[in-house]
């Protein structure tokens, strides 16, 4: 298989598939695209699609990461939690971050770089952190685990690596169970691979480097 990704710096999508495939050692060739280049538009067409990530497979390309996740669990279902209710709060909190909390995704992008960085966020902002705090203390607290959300590391978490990454990112107040989690994503060796790789990046999006030193 091959995964098509964006600028690791960047490209909060993209990190999704990447540390589930890494973390479940699921063999594929990485290819990366450059976002917004002169030659972004014609780099992603040649894929059948118009944004990342994309999923080359024998049956065919998978576009969305959550769709990604979804094909591979086919075939590694200890990507989810093995346990039937926590499987279901699982899918359910992916499909909530899927779907929402769409104030925190424009105002805080996902900067491997930034790190607390002042930001200036709105209500509705702030509403969503606070929404994403309590949906992880309903994870943890269904799973009795004070480590991944659901005892061990699952799609769950990799679809939340990218906003522990803003959360990470910029100045925000954070509850003392938010930052323990926080602390054990960030040291789980994928997510310091991609880290690693999107910090050493050079390219810049302007309109992705919110907040100020």
């Amino acid at each position: 298989m091959k995964l098509v990704i964006g600028n690791k710096n960047y490209s909060s999508w993209s990190m999704r598939p990447w540390l589930a495939m890494q973390h479940f050692a699921i063999p594929f060739e990485e290819v990366q695209l450059w976002i917004f280049t002169e030659s972004w538009p014609q780099d992603i067409a040649a894929y059948g699609s118009n944004t990342v990530p994309v999923l080359v497979t024998e049956q065919g390309n998978v576009v969305d990461s959550l769709a990604i996740l979804e094909s591979l669990a086919e075939d590694y279902p200890q990507m989810w939690p093995a346990d039937k209710r926590l499987r279901a709060k699982a899918r359910e909190a992916c499909a909530r971050m899927h779907s929402g909390f769409f104030a925190m995704r424009s105002e805080m992008p996902m900067n491997c770089r930034a790190n607390k960085r002042k930001l200036t966020i709105s209500d509705v902002c702030k509403a969503d952190i606070a929404a994403i705090e309590k949906l992880w203390a309903e994870c943890q607290n269904l799973s009795q685990s004070d480590d991944y959300l659901f005892g061990d590391f699952s799609i769950a978490d990799a679809f939340f690596a990218p906003v522990v990454m803003r959360f990470a990112g910029y100045d925000v107040p954070l509850n003392d169970s938010t930052q323990a989690y926080m602390q054990r994503v960030l040291a789980n060796s994928a997510v310091q691979a991609w880290v690693k790789s999107g910090q050493a990046e050079s390219h810049v999006i302007e309109e992705d480097e919110a907040g100020t030193h």
